[in-house]
């Protein structure tokens, strides 16, 4: 969690950059939207107050790097239980896929 100054009256833009794959936004604990595709931007303006704002990102990683990541310990320590349509093109030797809130973040009033 993040807090920023802000004052209301204008429109302002929350900018996250790159994102992979998924960010759910939240700003003073009103959820504001969700995120999966370019460009990662949403207006906030409504949920802002004068002064100190709360804001919150919650990022929803690849799933890959997970199954990867399952695959580099034994069965039976694995999160994920996989169903015999395993996809074959991942295992432990794979390399993590870019994944989480890769930025650069921004918040501000967007020039006319």
């Amino acid at each position: 969690m993040k807090y920023f100054s802000a004052s209301t009256g204008n429109r302002t833009m929350l900018d996250l950059g790159e994102v992979r794959d998924l960010a759910v936004i939240r700003v003073n604990g009103q959820e504001v939207g969700a995120l999966w595709r370019s460009p990662f931007q949403i207006d906030v303006s409504a949920a802002l107050k004068s002064g100190k704002n709360e804001l919150e990102i919650r990022v929803i990683n690849t799933w890959v790097n997970r199954l990867i990541g399952d695959k580099k310990v034994p069965e039976q320590e694995r999160i994920c239980r996989i169903v015999p349509a395993d996809p074959p093109w991942y295992d432990a030797d794979s390399e993590l896929l870019p994944s989480g809130l890769l930025g650069p973040v921004k918040i501000g009033i967007p020039e006319p």
